[in-house]
């Protein structure tokens, strides 16, 4: 608001941009005015969103393969990957501090492609030592939109040379609902194509 946010037009403009990215974060519908305080916070996001590019380049991200385990036999019947953010100044960051603004920025699809690419390696390597676990993994709403994914991932198991029911994807309640028919139609897809399917944050 002029005059009491900024007192020229640039300024204003300036103000106005870390008022609409503060909205973003909060998600869709909403409205902000801009106070002090988002100038910082906008620049923090900045700053983590140009870590992340960096990480990706560094190699930085790792995952951790939580096990599966069946509570009768003992045995453990798959694994779901989870990345972490191994960072040179802060340790291992875990992915709540950066997911979202990934997710924001878009830098998700990519670093979503490198957990894809990452995982059915692994999940290739146990097999090929003759312990076969099926590998989870977490797609974006991103990702699952995108109209290449089944092509895209077929791509990647066919290059690594994991049968593709050992590659799980997990997908979101809410990711599924913004779109049903369409939701219904890639399910129908990834399954037709030998994937399992699993659904993460029900209810």
């Amino acid at each position: 608001l002029f005059p009491d946010d900024a007192p020229d037009m640039n300024s204003l403009l300036r103000c106005a941009d870390v008022a609409m990215y503060y909205a973003k974060s909060r998600g869709r519908n909403n409205f902000q005015l801009f106070q002090a305080d988002m100038e910082g916070k906008a620049l923090k996001r900045l700053a983590l969103e140009s870590a992340m590019r960096k990480a990706l380049e560094q190699k930085e991200f790792v995952l951790h393969y939580q096990p599966q385990v069946d509570l009768v036999t003992g045995k453990v019947l798959a694994v779901e990957a989870l990345i972490r953010w191994q960072r040179p100044d802060l340790g291992v960051v875990g992915p709540a501090d950066f997911i979202p603004v990934a997710e924001e920025s878009g830098l998700i699809v990519p670093i979503g492609d490198w957990v894809l690419r990452t995982a059915c390696r692994q999940a290739k390597t146990w097999l090929d030592a003759g312990t076969p676990f099926r590998v989870a993994v977490n797609l974006s709403s991103r990702q699952f939109s995108d109209d290449k994914l089944v092509i895209n991932i077929q791509a990647i198991t066919g290059e690594i040379g994991l049968p593709p029911e050992l590659l799980e994807l997990e997908l979101t309640e809410s990711m599924l609902m913004d779109s049903r028919e369409a939701s219904i139609r890639k399910m129908e897809e990834l399954r037709s194509a030998g994937f399992t399917l699993s659904v993460d944050d029900f209810g």
